[in-house]
């Protein structure tokens, strides 16, 4: 690593772990272009960046649901380590289901009275 692509103007576009089509020219990690790409990424808006992470953690715990759920996966292909956090997860999200629902039924309450 790092294999570059370049853009029209020649600069670096894309760096790959390993070669690929239009991505054949290895620079040295600590070559200036590939600093200075590596270096853009600091540019990225973090914030939305981590509220993106989040939302996906959400998508990716209920696509595991789901796969259980139909038997696709069992919960013992997981190594571990993810039984584990999918449990603890699972007990959590339960525990928190009895506010969520109180919470959801005053709202609902609320608008009775409007």
């Amino acid at each position: 690593m790092p294999f570059v692509m370049r853009d029209s103007e020649g600069r670096v576009a894309a760096v790959y772990r390993e070669k690929s089509a239009g991505a054949e020219e290895y620079l040295p990690p600590s070559h200036a272009e590939i600093v200075d790409f590596l270096g853009q990424a600091e540019h990225i808006d973090k914030p939305s960046m981590l509220q993106s992470d989040l939302e996906m953690i959400r998508v990716y715990e209920d696509l595991t649901d789901i796969l259980l759920t139909k038997n696709i996966v069992m919960l013992t292909d997981f190594p571990p380590a993810a039984q584990e956090k999918i449990m603890r997860r699972k007990r959590l999200r339960s525990s928190l289901s009895a506010i969520t629902e109180l919470l959801d039924g005053a709202d609902e309450d609320d608008q009775e009275l409007l």
